[in-house]
C-alpha cells in the first residue's frame, strides 16, 4: 500500500527519541532556574505596582475600574501560575535524568531466570483499522517477557449497521488467533532446541557447556532475528506509524538479537564457553521474545456486564473476572456470564500480579514490560500501584496538525516525568502497568439491575486515569514514572479529531478536583508529610485548561484600562516561552514552533472550554458527558461547527481590536492583538486548512437542511377479546392444579412474540389446592425467575436433530440444583418442579415436527402421579423422562406413550444390573464415561459391549457430553446411535434453538 501524501511542514524526523535522555548541562539547569527565579519575581512586581498604582495612588476611581484591576490581576495570576508549574516540572525532569541509571541487561536476564510475576497485557479497542491492532498486539506480543498473555478487549457494536464496521468487528475477532498462529513457529523452534540442549547436559559427566552448545544457541538467535525482519517486510507501510514500528521494533530487536548470535560465534571461534546459567538465561530470553498467548475478549456479548460506553468499562469488565471461572447462561434478554462449579467452567480467566494496559494505537519497546515489572519487584518501589513511561509521538508524521500535536505530546513527556520529581505523577492511561493487588484495593461493587458490576479504574469522567490516581492515592499507593521513552502513540491526523481529543482532556480534572482533599487527608492520617508542590503541581495538572483557556479568552475579548496593559508583563511570558522553545529543539523540533503551538492553542480554545464547561455541567447534574463522534468525510472526521466558528470570531476579534488600537494610539496592546491575529490566522490556514473548513460547513448544512426520514412503523391491532386463539393461549397458559402452592406461572413474551420467555413463580400466601404451606426459611426463594433453555439430541450417523432436552436457567445465575434445593428447604420442592415441566412444555410448542422432548423429574414428583399426570396430557408431543432415581413400581403408574431415561450408575455391573430392572428406553452417558474416549482403547471396548448389551435389552445409549469432533467419531465407531453435548449444539432459548435447527444437519451449532 502507498503512504499518505506528506504536506509541506510534515515532521522530517524520522528516528525516534533517544530511550535515556540525554546528560542535562549545568548550565541548561541554571538557566531554568532563573527563568523561574525571573517569572515569580517580575509577577509580583507587577501585582505590587498594580496595587499600588491603581489603590493606593486612586487611579481605580470607580467601581468599574476597579473591579478590572482585579479581574486583570487573577487573569496574569492564573497564567503566571501555569507557566511557573511548567517551569519547575521540567527542573524536575532535569534532576531525574541526571540521577537515572539504566539496570543493565545482565541484570534482567537474571531477573528473567528466576520465577517471573504473571503479567496480563489489556488491549481495548473499539472500530480500529485491523492494520492498527495488529501493530499494537505484535509490539505487546513480542514483548521480552516470558508467559505474556495478550487479550484484546473488542468493545466494537455486535450487531454492525454497515459492512464497514461488519468488517472491522470480523477482522478484530481473527487478529490474536492469526498472530498467535504466526509466533508458534520461531517459539516453536527455540523451545525444541532449548530442551536439547537441557538434554544434552543431563547426558554429559558434568553439566558443562560445549563450543556446539554455543553454536547452536548463536543459530537460534540468527533464526529468530531473520525471523523478525521477515515480519517486517510483510507488512503494510502505510505511514509513518508501520515505518517505527518495523524500524524500530521488529528491525532493532532483530539487529539486537544478531548481536547476540554475534558474540556467540566469536566466543566459539576463540574456543570459550559460558557457563550454564548464563546460557540458560541467553535460551530463556529468547524463549521469552516469543512466550505469548492471544486472545480476544466482548464485554457486549454478555448481558452480566456492563454496557457503558467508555474505555474504562471495558478495561473493568474483563480485571473483574480475574480468577473466576465462568459459564454462558443463555437468557431471553441475552447470553450472561456466572460463576461455574467444577468441571463445568467455559472461561476461565487467571488472575495475574500485573496488569499491563495498551491502547489500540499504541505501541511500546520489546523492553518495556520487563523493565517496568523488574522494578516493580524492587523494595523501593513495592507501594507503586502503577509503573508507565509516558508515551511520545511517532516520528515522521505526514500532516503538519499531526506534527505539532506531536511536539504538545512530546511536551508533556516532560511534565509527567518531572512532577513525579515532586511526588505528583499521574496516570496517564494509553500505557501503564498496574499493580493487580492495589487495583483490588480500590474496586467498588456496584449493581445494574441483578448483575454485580465491579469498578477499578472510574468512569465518572471521560478521562478515566486522573480519578483512578486520586483512589489509589487515598489508599496509601504511589505512582511512578520510568525515565526512559519505551511507549510511542499515534497524535490526531486531522482538526476533527483532535477536537475531540482535546475536548475529553479538558473533561477530566476539574470535575474531581475537589477529590484532592480525600488525598492529602488520607496521607495526614498515616503520618505523611503533605507538600506544597505537590498539591500546586497537581491542581494545576487537573485545572490549569480551564483557568488558562477563561484567563487568555478574558484578555482577548475585554477591553481593559490601558493602564493596567504595563510592558513588564512581557517578561512574565518571555522565560516560559524561551524554556518551551529550547525544549522542542532538545526533542528534535524548531524553536520557531513555540508560536506555532501558542497559535495552535488559539484555535483550540473553545475546544479547551466546552470541555470544561461540560465537567462543570456534569457536577450541576450528575450526568455522565456522552463520548460522541462525527461523521468522516474521505477518511477525515469533521470539525464541530462551533469549532470552526469560534476561532473565526477570534480572528475578527482580532481584526477589531487591532484597528481599535491603532485609533486609539494604544501600541502596546497592539502587538499583542497583532501577535494573536498572525498566529490565529496562520493555525487556521496551517492546521485545519481552507479547503477542509468549507467541506466540513457544506457537510453540516447539508445534515440540518436533509434529514433522512425514518419509515413509520405500522400499528398492529390487538387481538379481539373473543378471539379462539386467545381462548386457546388462556387455556394452555392457566395453572391446572398441579402447581401445588405456586399461585402462578407468568409466561413473558419476547419480542418476537415466542413463548420461551423469562417465567416468574411466586410463593403463594395462602394454600391454592387445601394442603398446609411450611412457612419459607428464607426470603432469598420468595420468588424464582426461570427460563428454560433447549440441548439438541443428534442422530451422531446423520448429524440430524432427534430430540431436544429441556433444561432451567435461573435468572439471577443459580444453578437448577441449588434452586431445587433451596425450594425443597422451604417446603415448596415439588411444586417448582411441576412448574419448570410446566413452562418447559409450554415454551416446546414450538419446537420443529417430529422431535421428542427429554424433561428431568425429580423422585418426588414421579412418587405423585396425580401430581406429574395431568403435566403430561397438556402436550402431544413424544416425551421422554429422565430419573435420577426410581423404581420399577414407580415406572408402572406412568401415561402410556412416555418413555424412560436413565443415567450410567458409572460401574459396569451396576449399569447393567440397573437396565435389567428399570427396562429403560434410553441409557445416558455422562462425561466420566466418555473420558478418553478418542485416545483409550480400553473405554471404546467397553462401550461396545455395553451398547451391545443395551440393544439386546431395547435400550438405546445417549452419550452426554460431546465436546469435539474426535469425541463424536469414537463414539459412531463404537456403536453410539445418539448424542448431545457442546459439539453438537449448545443449551438455547427457543429463538435460538429454532433457528440452529434450520442449520444443515451435521453442523456444529
Amino acid at each position: 500500500m502507498q503512504s499518505s501524501p506528506r504536506q509541506w511542514g510534515a515532521d522530517r524526523r524520522s528516528a525516534p527519541h533517544p530511550l535515556v535522555a540525554p546528560p542535562v548541562s549545568e548550565g541548561r539547569i541554571n538557566r531554568g532556574r532563573l527563568a523561574i527565579v525571573l517569572t515569580i519575581t517580575v509577577w509580583a512586581c507587577y501585582i505590587i505596582g498594580t496595587i499600588i498604582q491603581q489603590f493606593i495612588a486612586g487611579h481605580a476611581s470607580s467601581a468599574r475600574l476597579a473591579v478590572e484591576a482585579i479581574v486583570y490581576m487573577v487573569v496574569v495570576t492564573g497564567l503566571a501560575a501555569s507557566a511557573t508549574a511548567y517551569l519547575i516540572t521540567r527542573i524536575g525532569f532535569f534532576y531525574r535524568s541526571r540521577a537515572h541509571h539504566r539496570a543493565p541487561r545482565v541484570m534482567l536476564d537474571s531477573f528473567l531466570q528466576g520465577e517471573t510475576p504473571t503479567v496480563t497485557v489489556l488491549v481495548p479497542s473499539y472500530q480500529e483499522d485491523e492494520r492498527v491492532i495488529r501493530t499494537t498486539l505484535l509490539s505487546a506480543a513480542l514483548q521480552e517477557y516470558p508467559g505474556l498473555r495478550v487479550v484484546l478487549l473488542i468493545d466494537d457494536p455486535q450487531q454492525p449497521k454497515t459492512r464497514a464496521s461488519r468488517d472491522l468487528l470480523l477482522a478484530a475477532r481473527a487478529l490474536p488467533g492469526a498472530i498467535e498462529a504466526e509466533m508458534s513457529v520461531p517459539y516453536e523452534r527455540v523451545r525444541a532446541a532449548y530442551e536439547r540442549f537441557e538434554d544434552a547436559l543431563d547426558e554429559r559427566d558434568q553439566r558443562a557447556t560445549t563450543i556446539d552448545d554455543m553454536r547452536d544457541l548463536a543459530a537460534e538467535y540468527r533464526y529468530s532475528a531473520g525471523w523478525l525482519i521477515g515480519l517486517g517486510r510483510s507488512q503494510d507501510m502505510v505511514d509513518h506509524t508501520d515505518v517505527f514500528f518495523v524500524d524500530h521494533i521488529l528491525n532493532a530487536l532483530a539487529e539486537d538479537l544478531g548481536t547476540i548470535a554475534e558474540a556467540l560465534e566469536g566466543g566459539a571461534d576463540e574456543d570459550a564457553t559460558l557457563p550454564v546459567p548464563r546460557m540458560h538465561q541467553l535460551h530463556r530470553r529468547l524463549l521469552a521474545v516469543f512466550d505469548a498467548t492471544m486472545s480476544s475478549f466482548e464485554r457486549k456479548k454478555y448481558v452480566s456486564l456492563s454496557s457503558e460506553p467508555n474505555k474504562a468499562m471495558n478495561l473493568n469488565s474483563y480485571i473483574g473476572l480475574m480468577g473466576g471461572s465462568f459459564q454462558e447462561v443463555s437468557t431471553p434478554l441475552g447470553v450472561a456470564l456466572v460463576p461455574a462449579g467444577p468441571g463445568q467452567a467455559e472461561l476461565t480467566v487467571p488472575d495475574p500480579d500485573y496488569v499491563l494496559t495498551l491502547d489500540a494505537d499504541s505501541v511500546i519497546l520489546p523492553e518495556y514490560a520487563l523493565r517496568l515489572v523488574h522494578l516493580l519487584e524492587q523494595g523501593a518501589h513495592e507501594r507503586d500501584a502503577v509503573a508507565q513511561t509516558p508515551y511520545s509521538a511517532f516520528p515522521g508524521s505526514a500532516t503538519r496538525i499531526e506534527r505539532i500535536s506531536g511536539a504538545t505530546t512530546d511536551i508533556q513527556h516532560i511534565v509527567h516525568q518531572g512532577m513525579t520529581h515532586y511526588g505528583a505523577t499521574f496516570w496517564v492511561g494509553a500505557n501503564a502497568v498496574l499493580r493487580k493487588k492495589a487495583l483490588d484495593e480500590i474496586r467498588e461493587v456496584a449493581y445494574e439491575g441483578d448483575w454485580e458490576i465491579r469498578r477499578y479504574i472510574q468512569d465518572r469522567t471521560v478521562i478515566e486515569d486522573t480519578e483512578s490516581t486520586i483512589d489509589l492515592g487515598v489508599n496509601g499507593w504511589t505512582l511512578y514514572n520510568y525515565p526512559e521513552r519505551l511507549a510511542y502513540s499515534a497524535t490526531p491526523p486531522d482538526f476533527g479529531s483532535l477536537c475531540i481529543q482535546r475536548q475529553r482532556w479538558a473533561n477530566g480534572g476539574l470535575l474531581i478536583l475537589s477529590r484532592l482533599k480525600d488525598q492529602f487527608r488520607a496521607k495526614t492520617a498515616r503520618g505523611q508529610k503533605n507538600r506544597f508542590g505537590e498539591l500546586f503541581l497537581r491542581v494545576n495538572y487537573m485545572a490549569s485548561i480551564f483557568w488558562s483557556s477563561v484567563c487568555l479568552v478574558v484578555m482577548l475579548v475585554y477591553p481593559f484600562n490601558a493602564d493596567l496593559l504595563n510592558p513588564i508583563l512581557l517578561l512574565v511570558s518571555v522565560p516560559y516561552f524561551m524554556m518551551m522553545s529550547a525544549d522542542l529543539k532538545a526533542c528534535g523540533y524548531k524553536r520557531v514552533d513555540v508560536f506555532r503551538i501558542y497559535g495552535f492553542n488559539l484555535i483550540l480554545l473553545p475546544v479547551n472550554l466546552s470541555g470544561s464547561f461540560a465537567s462543570i455541567l456534569q457536577l450541576l447534574t450528575g450526568e455522565k458527558s456522552a463520548f460522541k463522534r462525527t461523521p468522516k468525510v474521505r477518511n477525515r472526521t469533521t470539525a464541530a461547527t462551533s469549532y470552526l466558528l469560534a476561532p473565526m470570531a477570534l480572528i475578527a476579534l482580532c481584526v477589531y481590536t487591532a484597528i481599535r488600537d491603532v485609533q486609539l494610539h494604544q501600541w502596546s496592546n497592539l502587538v499583542f492583538a497583532g501577535l494573536n491575529l498572525l498566529l490565529s490566522v496562520y493555525a487556521m490556514v496551517a492546521f485545519v486548512g481552507v479547503g477542509n473548513t468549507i467541506v466540513d460547513f457544506f457537510t453540516h448544512v447539508r445534515s440540518w437542511l436533509y434529514r433522512p426520514v425514518k419509515p413509520r412503523k405500522r400499528a398492529v391491532p390487538a387481538a379481539p377479546a373473543t378471539s379462539p386463539a386467545t381462548h386457546a393461549e388462556a387455556r394452555a397458559m392457566a395453572p391446572t392444579g398441579a402447581i401445588g402452592d405456586w399461585a402462578s406461572v407468568l409466561h413473558y413474551r419476547s419480542d418476537r412474540g415466542s413463548t420461551g420467555g423469562l417465567v416468574a413463580v411466586r410463593s403463594a400466601q395462602a394454600p391454592a389446592s387445601g394442603r398446609t404451606v411450611r412457612p419459607a426459611r428464607s426470603s432469598t426463594f420468595e420468588e424464582f425467575t426461570f427460563f428454560t433453555v433447549f440441548q439438541p439430541i443428534s442422530d451422531l450417523n446423520s448429524g440430524e436433530v432427534v430430540g431436544y432436552e429441556a433444561l432451567t436457567r435461573f435468572a439471577d445465575g443459580t444453578r437448577p440444583e441449588r434452586g431445587l434445593a433451596a425450594a425443597e428447604a422451604q417446603g415448596q420442592g415439588i411444586d417448582l418442579d411441576a412448574a419448570l415441566i410446566r413452562a418447559a412444555l409450554a415454551s416446546a410448542t414450538a419446537l420443529p415436527a417430529g422431535t421428542w422432548l427429554s424433561l428431568n423429574v425429580s423422585g418426588d414428583l414421579l412418587r405423585r402421579p396425580r401430581e406429574l399426570e395431568p403435566l403430561l396430557a397438556e402436550t402431544t408431543r413424544p416425551l421422554i423422562l429422565e430419573l435420577a432415581e426410581a423404581d420399577r413400581a414407580e415406572l408402572d403408574n406412568l401415561p402410556s406413550g412416555v418413555r424412560i431415561a436413565v443415567d450410567d450408575a458409572g460401574a459396569g455391573y451396576d449399569t447393567l444390573a440397573r437396565l435389567e430392572a428399570l427396562k429403560p428406553s434410553f441409557l445416558k452417558l455422562g462425561r466420566e464415561s466418555l473420558a478418553g474416549v478418542e485416545t483409550e482403547g480400553a473405554r471404546r471396548a467397553s462401550i461396545r459391549s455395553l451398547v451391545e448389551f443395551a440393544r439386546e435389552n431395547n435400550c438405546t445409549i445417549i452419550a452426554e457430553g460431546i465436546e469435539s469432533a474426535a469425541q463424536r467419531d469414537a463414539l459412531v465407531n463404537c456403536g453410539v446411535p445418539l448424542g448431545q453435548g457442546f459439539y453438537l449444539g449448545r443449551p438455547v432459548p427457543i429463538e435460538r434453538a429454532l433457528a440452529d435447527a434450520a442449520l444443515p444437519a451435521g453442523r456444529p451449532a
